[in-house]
């Protein structure tokens, strides 16, 4: 039997493109096995944030509600638009975040959210299967995840239209992402734009500054567009100048040729990696009833029948006791705040040492959010190249290289890396 001869076309598409050996799981898996082999070895590769003893970070009051679901609440299906009390406490805790003067409008133009299975990545699938035929074009940074390439544009197989996010010194820059805005304006019926702040792998945020001047260019868009945002690292910015929360609220109510799609997720939020819920919240330029809000929610919904039936229930009934009892919110926010505190700490450590360096062959760009610090090659070694020496020498990074939009660097996961590795972590980066 020749197993290929039965695979549909996307199947053979899958086949062909997907690559698993190379991406974050896969370098990690490198690194823990070199850990063992390795004393000392310090491994920068998974955004999950450790504690400095290695162990997971999690929020001690989630785990604890966790422990005490019954089987009915762990076990029984979930709505497949999300437990009630979950996605409407998961709503104000998302707008809780934004600041006061963009509360009223975010309430106004936007749906509740429904809950994916699979995190982030389940929430784009379902939302680009429902907004975008293949060949449809969709802008995406050249500084990306990469399993936005496996969904957007290996498995939906969308057109891709990259743009630079960052310019010669590693700083964020808007202008190429405008221009190909404007060029997408004249020649698609209609097109995406996929934005991911803190940005994975760069860890760069964008001020209010350079926010208002996208925003004046969303105001003049005249063709149908989506915005898809990946708010995977929310929250997580370390320095005054960048925006601390989602953008979501900045790109709503524009223009109504734009509708803005926000995925998020317990992930990172609350420290909860491996439950795989995210959510998808539909975003307007202008306000519509909420009989239509309804309907478009409801669509969501249908979608997610069709691929993943409906999202784990554990983790929501857990999630929507902690927020909505007074005592327990509080505790969990306070415990997100002594998380969150020590990766500041660490940021600052690895921007310290980081700044100390010099190097013929890293650019370190201007990370200022997020998990991660980046370090874009500028000779001409392959990005994968420079992990295997990392490895090696005893660090696990994780390359980022696509030579046809000229991404060629390596994301280093402070998150992961006791405050006391973080200046040894440095030393072998700049080692090579």
């Amino acid at each position: 039997m020749i197993f290929r001869d039965f695979l549909s076309k996307r199947g053979k598409h899958i086949e062909d493109n997907v690559d698993l050996s190379a991406g974050t799981l896969a370098w990690n898996l490198r690194a823990k096995k070199k850990a063992k082999e390795m004393s000392g070895f310090i491994n920068a590769t998974i955004g999950s944030a450790t504690e400095e003893d290695g162990k997971l970070m999690v929020l001690p009051t989630l785990v604890e509600e966790l422990r005490k679901l019954t089987g009915d609440q762990i076990f029984s299906y979930a709505n497949m638009r999300g437990e009630n009390e979950f996605v409407q406490a998961w709503k104000k805790d998302t707008i809780d975040t934004y600041p006061s003067y963009l509360q009223e409008e975010a309430k106004t133009f936007s749906t509740l959210p429904i809950t994916a299975c699979g995190g982030l990545t389940g929430g784009l699938m379902i939302s680009a299967q429902v907004l975008f035929d293949k060949g449809d074009t969709v802008l995406a940074p050249n500084s990306r995840w990469g399993n936005i390439d496996n969904v957007f544009f290996k498995n939906l197989q969308l057109k891709e239209s990259t743009y630079d996010l960052l310019d010669n010194e590693g700083n964020l820059n808007f202008d190429d992402l405008i221009s190909q805005i404007q060029r997408a304006e004249k020649e698609e019926k209609k097109f995406g734009i996929y934005l991911n702040f803190p940005n994975n792998p760069s860890g760069i945020s964008p001020s209010f500054e350079e926010v208002k001047k996208f925003q004046e260019v969303i105001e003049e868009i005249s063709i149908p567009t989506t915005i898809f945002l990946d708010d995977a690292y929310e929250g997580c910015a370390y320095e005054d100048s960048v925006i601390e929360h989602s953008l979501f609220p900045h790109l709503i109510g524009l223009n109504e040729d734009v509708i803005t799609i926000k995925v998020d997720g317990v992930s990172k939020r609350y420290f909860a990696y491996g439950a795989r819920l995210g959510l998808v919240t539909v975003g307007f330029g202008e306000e519509i009833s909420d009989e239509e809000k309804n309907k478009v929610r409801e669509l969501m919904a249908k979608a997610t029948r069709t691929n993943t039936s409906s999202a784990p229930k554990g983790i929501q009934v857990a999630m929507s006791h902690v927020l909505n009892d007074s005592e327990k919110n509080k505790q969990v926010h306070k415990e997100k705040t002594r998380n969150t505190s020590i990766l500041e700490e660490r940021y600052n450590h690895m921007k310290k040492f980081v700044g100390e360096k010099e190097s013929s062959i890293l650019q370190p760009v201007g990370f200022n959010s997020g998990f991660f610090g980046y370090f874009q090659i500028k000779s001409k070694q392959q990005a994968s190249e420079i992990s295997h020496k990392l490895l090696e020498k005893g660090l696990g990074t994780v390359p980022f290289e696509n030579s046809k939009n000229g991404l060629n660097g390596v994301r280093v996961a402070f998150c992961s890396i006791s405050e006391k590795n973080i200046e040894k972590a440095v030393d072998i980066l700049y080692s090579i």
